[in-house]
């Protein structure tokens, strides 16, 4: 029996040969749902459901649906602008282009945790600096 990867990689070979005989196909996606439920976004943790909801909300083409929909969320971002063009040649510079704003998103998103974390850190450091008596010098004081 094949290995879950194989049976992808297979699919992604099958695709690519089919997607060089097809015409391209550019479809916008509708903007209709302003007031309705928010855009679906993806994370490193989405499921391949989430990640075909995410392309099927972003309107790629139905290959492009059907050749990445089977990854993760982690497995799409850790594709480059080059493998993207090589599984999906229609929409692959469009699907990159996509998962590296979803990236920056969550970048944006967790550095505020993370900058969170390091005030607190920070913090306690301080703490216990006093404490000791040790005199330190912070740099970030001044701000």
């Amino acid at each position: 029996r094949k290995s879950n990867m194989e049976e992808v990689q297979d699919e992604l070979v099958h695709r690519l040969t089919l997607g060089r005989s097809t015409q391209k196909k550019f479809q916008v996606p509708s903007r209709s749902n302003s007031g309705s439920l928010p855009a679906p976004s993806i994370t490193y943790d989405s499921s391949p459901d989430e990640v075909k909801a995410w392309l099927e909300a972003k309107g790629f083409s139905p290959v492009t649906i059907s050749s990445l929909g089977v990854l993760t969320g982690a497995q799409l971002f850790s594709l480059n602008k080059e493998e993207l063009k090589t599984v999906c040649p229609d929409d692959g510079a469009r699907v990159f282009s996509q998962v590296t704003v979803q990236k920056a998103a969550l970048e944006k998103s967790s550095g505020s945790e993370l900058q969170e974390i390091m005030r607190r850190q920070q913090e306690k450091l301080a703490a216990s600096t006093v404490d000791s008596g040790v005199e330190s010098f912070d740099e970030g004081s001044t701000h």
